[in-house]
């Protein structure tokens, strides 16, 4: 019931913000509409099943297109002076957005060898669950890997915080339209908060006995009788502050608030929930996508906060784009990374260059990331490692003026992702990896 309740508001407070959307609606002449690209990944670097970020860039294509076009369809027409378009754009993805969530706590799993089933809808008791997982296997998961089987807990919000950065940095680089990308980022943002901050409502009503109670009858999930049929996670943001703080304990699939110790809900309340507000720090988020320093040149930036295997991370990220008249844009991105576990804290650093197009047929994204990380990813280790990586990838493309259609590109991408071991955001191996990907991608 959780899950719908937050939806429903969430709903209600979006509607002000389209308000705010005054882009004119896509042409129905496609001559006159800008060239958009759009990826969907059918490897990557496995067979076993789609990985998070796989599943991530997929949703995001997709989202667009559905976005696009129903701007199209709907032009001009407006329902309470908001646009059709937007009431339909800012409320679908309540349905559907819990299908990267519940893929990211799916694919740690699958990772690690590990059978699961996503039901990424809401089901009577408003909750969406990966199940088909024993007690046993999880505890086993638990006492021989902690790094995966908190992570276990953390994907979720991983997704969602890598799927609004994704959209962020598509608005900052113009690679979407500011009312395409919008809802699902402002939806995502949302959400990371609303689970984040799912502690500080239990903290705040045990000062008041009776709020105290009906919040937990509300919110509390029970346990199926048949362990195939429930969720592996239960409370994302309680299981894994239990599992960070201990280790063998008496395992429970769905971990309560009231189960955790003083330490472990100061954890959850002063440190998670306060520092997921992090994520409205955003130019995106309040104004215009990017700020034009010159005809030629433009900047954006954020702050963002989520989860990691070992604790938590803040990100602080640039974005730069400038503007030519050879190579359409340059496109950069770096960021800064402060990653936490008990004490510690432990840098990391990141550059990139985004849709970089030297030909007409060919687009260029490359990313480096270097960053120290606790040993064994444990969440009490005061010793750290090196580490870091390396992703490269190009598509290539098919290109006819000729054709009167809007398609105006069709090609494949090839990436190639080498890493040292660590936690990466999206990439479920935390050993040494390599990775080979193939995806489609469509211009028009």
């Amino acid at each position: 019931m959780m899950k719908v309740i937050k939806a429903f508001l969430i709903i209600l407070f979006l509607n002000p913000f389209m308000l705010f959307s005054q882009e004119t609606p896509l042409s129905n002449d496609y001559e006159s509409v800008p060239l958009r690209f759009y990826s969907y990944s059918i490897f990557d670097g496995t067979l076993d099943s789609f990985t998070m970020r796989q599943m991530d860039l997929n949703y995001f294509a997709t989202s667009r297109l559905i976005n696009r076009g129903v701007e199209e369809i709907f032009a001009d027409k407006t329902f309470l002076k908001i646009k059709v378009s937007d009431w339909i754009n800012y409320t679908w993805p309540t349905f559907v957005y819990a299908i990267t969530h519940e893929e990211g706590h799916r694919s740690i799993l699958t990772a690690q060898n590990i059978g699961s089933i996503s039901q990424p809808f809401f089901n009577l008791h408003g909750a969406a669950y990966v199940k088909g997982v024993t007690d046993q296997t999880l505890i086993n998961l638990r006492d021989t890997k902690k790094d995966s089987f908190i992570r276990m807990y953390t994907a979720g919000i991983e997704s969602d915080y890598m799927m609004s950065k994704r959209g962020e940095m598509f608005a900052a680089f113009d690679l979407d339209s500011f009312s395409i990308l919008y809802p699902d980022y402002l939806f995502r943002r949302m959400m990371i908060c609303g689970y984040l901050c799912t502690g500080i409502i239990y903290h705040g009503a045990e000062e008041i006995g009776g709020l105290y109670n009906w919040i937990t009858g509300l919110m509390n999930l029970t346990e199926e009788k048949d362990e195939l049929a429930r969720d592996i996670c239960g409370f994302d943001t309680f299981g894994a502050t239990k599992a960070l703080f201990e280790d063998n304990y008496q395992f429970r699939r769905y971990v309560q608030y009231s189960d955790l110790s003083k330490e472990e809900k100061d954890f959850l309340v002063w440190r998670m929930g306060y520092r997921s507000y992090l994520n409205f720090l955003s130019l995106f988020l309040f104004t215009k996508p990017y700020i034009n320093i010159t005809e030629s040149f433009s900047v954006s930036g954020s702050v963002g906060y989520a989860l990691a295997p070992f604790g938590d991370f803040i990100d602080e990220n640039l974005y730069f784009r400038f503007k030519t008249e050879s190579a359409g844009s340059l496109n950069f991105y770096l960021y800064s990374r402060q990653a936490q576990n008990y004490k510690n804290w432990f840098p990391s650093f990141g550059l990139g260059i985004i849709e970089f197009a030297p030909f007409s047929w060919l687009l260029i994204s490359s990313q480096t990331h270097i960053w120290w990380q606790p040993e064994k990813l444990n969440f009490y280790s005061t010793s750290s490692f090196f580490g870091g990586a390396f992703e490269i990838t190009g598509k290539f493309f098919l290109t006819n003026k000729d054709w009167k259609t809007p398609l105006q590109k069709i090609g494949l991408s090839t990436s190639l992702l080498v890493k040292s071991k660590g936690f990466m955001p999206e990439i479920e191996q935390h050993d040494k990896y390599l990775r080979f990907s193939l995806g489609i991608e469509i211009g028009f």
